[in-house]
């Protein structure tokens, strides 16, 4: 899917010399700052699921797991927020583009957004991921627990 993307991008740019590639950029990159912002509410979530109410009910579980999966939640907030920098950062340059009514599109600006692509495809690809392990260690949590009430 990210190399169909890629090739609409060059296309594009190859097509689209008079302004409107940044306003597109420039959409897409907002568009992209608002699924950040998901994704912070999402892993805060997540980290509030398995520290203040997983850690409460389950005593036998595996705390190392646990303690690796809040490690990859940490590690995940992260690069968001490094995606997060880079979309301000592309966002300003296309925005100085706009402003200097530049006629053709920066290479760097189109290399730019392709990799901020491809940065946001993996990140959303892992963070799935990472969602379905800890509701699967939720579930099995869960079920655990209502075992443990019924026998007694």
């Amino acid at each position: 899917m990210v190399e169909h993307i890629k090739k609409g991008i060059i296309k594009n740019y190859s097509e689209n010399l008079n302004g409107d590639l940044y306003m597109n950029f420039y959409a897409l990159d907002e568009h992209w700052r608002s699924d950040l912002a998901f994704y912070q509410d999402e892993l805060r979530f997540l980290r509030d699921l398995l520290g203040k109410y997983f850690h409460r009910f389950i005593e036998d579980i595996d705390m190392n797991y646990v303690r690796r999966i809040e490690n990859r939640l940490s590690i995940l907030d992260r690069r968001r927020e490094e995606i997060d920098f880079k979309v301000d950062r592309q966002m300003s340059a296309i925005s100085h583009y706009m402003r200097e009514n530049t006629t053709g599109a920066d290479r760097k600006v189109v290399s730019h957004q392709e990799e901020l692509e491809e940065l946001l495809c993996v990140f959303a690809k892992d963070f799935r991921n990472l969602k379905k392990r800890i509701f699967k260690l939720v579930e099995d949590g869960l079920n655990q627990f209502q075992s443990i009430s019924e026998d007694d």
